[in-house]
């Protein structure tokens, strides 16, 4: 019998009472589970590493990506596993560990005492002043034009519960066609054999970077070994229109004019002057001047049907 641990987002754009109702039910059926309700992002991460240092086998996010991020912020380098119930709208990590979409599915998927399977992450740590913080991504993480459209889009949580991936895009193309579009590369991105100045910067560490609905959103045709960056110069407002197009196409991204991709990336330092906005899995991390994106193996443990 394993000890679980149910970490759930109340409202979360799916979420119902009875759904939890009927998760907690398939895992008590067969383990010992306990639901917590965090009143706060920062207070599910503490959640989590309190149930881990507890000896507790499972920790479950219900919930959208949010949820699913702020949890393994407390389980990475842990032996506790991440279980997920999906309860957002895109539910990114669910569909890439192939996940059960419904709750309780998910739940009972969970409850079948599957293996924990090992991924990495992404950890960005960010100075400032004599203080660092440190924060783990699960399945994408950027800076630049990206990072703007999630702070943005999160002063409407109304349009990005209800319109999921499509508020995403139309926030992104009002961005980029605003202030973004005459903001001068001022972002430093180097790695070992590179370096360039750039205003956008996207890291894939997973078969896909992101989904516009049913779409997935790649960088690369290649899967990332370990990471795929992918830098673009300027937004110019003639450009974006394209940009789109290709993206949510599938076309070859590094023939956009300004662009530029690398593969086989273990470790990123960027410097920015004036501060970049930095995103980690849809959640802001806030202005920063500089930070460090390297590559954890196998630092995480997951209820997975595979490998994401």
């Amino acid at each position: 019998m394993a000890r679980i641990a149910v970490i759930a987002n109340p409202v979360a754009s799916q979420f119902t009472g009875g759904a939890h109702r009927d998760v907690m039910s398939a895992l008590s059926s067969a383990h010992e589970a306990v639901a917590m309700w965090p009143s706060s992002a920062t207070e599910a991460s503490e959640m989590a590493a309190a149930a881990a240092a507890d000896g507790f086998d499972v920790v479950v996010a219900m919930g959208g990506d949010g949820m699913v991020h702020h949890v393994s912020q407390g389980l990475v380098g842990t032996p506790a596993a991440l279980g997920i119930v999906p309860a957002g709208t895109t539910n990114v990590v669910a569909r890439l560990l192939g996940v059960p979409s419904k709750p309780a599915r998910a739940a009972r998927f969970i409850a079948s005492d599957q293996p924990p399977v090992p991924i990495g992450v992404a950890t960005i740590v960010v100075p400032r002043g004599s203080i660092e913080t440190t924060h783990h991504a699960i399945f994408a993480c950027g800076a630049g034009l990206d990072a703007e459209v999630v702070s943005r889009a999160d002063q409407d949580p109304y349009r990005k519960y209800r319109f999921g991936s499509i508020h995403y895009m139309r926030t992104a193309v009002g961005v980029a066609l605003g202030k973004f579009a005459s903001r001068k590369p001022h972002v430093t991105v180097a790695t070992e054999g590179y370096e360039t100045v750039a205003s956008t910067v996207l890291v894939q560490f997973r078969d896909v970077y992101t989904f516009f609905g049913r779409i997935p959103l790649r960088i690369s045709d290649s899967a990332p070994a370990p990471m795929t960056v992918f830098t673009l110069d300027r937004i110019r407002r003639t450009r974006v229109p394209q940009i789109a197009f290709d993206a949510v196409f599938g076309r070859d991204l590094t023939k956009i004019k300004g662009a530029e991709v690398w593969e086989e990336v273990d470790r990123l330092e960027l410097r920015a002057d004036p501060p970049m906005s930095l995103q980690a899995d849809g959640e802001s991390l806030g202005l920063a001047e500089a930070a460090t994106i390297a590559w954890s193996p196998s630092a995480l443990r997951v209820i997975a049907a595979h490998r994401a």
